[in-house]
């Protein structure tokens, strides 16, 4: 009797780590989202050029969702989310750094920095869709935010580049030529 007890207790803690295992890097792409969600968030408190703003604030929102979105796939299969030390904002910040990040804002330094984190967060994407050892629907779910995020690289890169102008004031303006 005790064995046939040990036996069932056992196979129910093997099935539990295993789930936990299988789900244990969809927990650390939760945790990158919204680490993520913090670089766009401070981003687009510290950029005072409105179309960039907007971009940050855009992503980091969009960000937001994914992270919203695993945590629900990870609590319908029965594993807790790990998110106890999400916060958003600067938490780190004193008055000095606060006021150094409004007074110098560097637009193209910011946006490198949340195209990096989009960089290795793409990685981990391409890690789990690849091994596809998670229900369908959560890759379902995970090719549908890759394919944002790479889309979000892609206006990234067009601000960088200049093609998409970071203060529309400064657009170039074309003026209309009248037949005589």
């Amino acid at each position: 009797m005790i064995s046939k007890v040990y036996w069932s207790y056992n196979l129910k803690r093997t099935n539990m780590e295993d789930r936990y295992s299988k789900f244990k890097k969809l927990n650390w792409l939760l945790s990158a989202s919204f680490e993520a969600e913090r670089v766009y968030y401070n981003a687009g408190e510290d950029v005072q050029q409105v179309e960039l703003k907007r971009f940050f604030n855009f992503e980091s929102v969009n960000r937001n969702r994914f992270s919203y979105e695993i945590s629900e796939q990870l609590v319908q299969a029965g594993v807790e989310p790990e998110k106890e030390w999400i916060q958003k904002g600067n938490l780190d910040r004193d008055w000095r750094e606060e006021k150094k990040a409004l007074t110098r804002s560097r637009p193209l330094k910011l946006l490198k920095k949340c195209r990096e984190r989009d960089e290795e967060n793409l990685q981990l994407y391409d890690e789990i869709l690849e091994e596809g050892k998670l229900p369908k629907e959560v890759l379902k779910i995970l090719k549908k935010q890759r394919s944002s995020i790479i889309m979000s690289l892609e206006k990234a890169e067009r601000f960088r580049t200049g093609e998409q102008v970071l203060d529309p004031s400064r657009r170039s303006k074309v003026v209309a030529l009248k037949a005589m």
